[in-house]
């Protein structure tokens, strides 16, 4: 097996369908299909206004702020983010993120494989 070393702006960015986020890009890293057999690290860019609609899964998220203001809003409270913030969302949680800010809202999302469904 040989490192893999790349950049962002280099990979892919799939726009989330309307079902699951409005205004909202993916970019995987990492996945079973690229170095990482058992979870898949990827990439949202939130534009301004963007967010991800209210869900609840099985599985944690793991998250890393890149850049921008944003939030991550559950059923009690809505939890301010900025650059440099990380996350736990546990299992079965209701929650959503979305961008405040007037500029990009960009984070690092893990989840197990199962968890990277669209």
């Amino acid at each position: 097996m040989e490192i893999k070393i790349g950049r962002k702006d280099d990979l892919i960015a799939r726009e989330v369908d309307e079902e699951h986020a409005l205004k909202t890009q993916k970019r995987v890293i990492f996945s079973p299909a690229e170095h990482w057999d058992s979870h898949v690290m990827r990439i949202f860019t939130l534009e301004e206004g963007g967010q991800t609609f209210r869900h609840q899964h099985e599985w944690p998220h793991w998250v890393f702020v890149l850049e921008g203001e944003g939030a991550v809003i559950t059923e009690e409270k809505s939890y301010p983010l900025g650059r440099g913030s990380y996350v736990f969302v546990p299992p079965e949680l209701r929650h959503n993120f979305e961008n405040t800010g007037e500029e990009k809202f960009e984070f690092m999302c893990i989840v197990p494989a199962e968890g990277d469904s669209f």
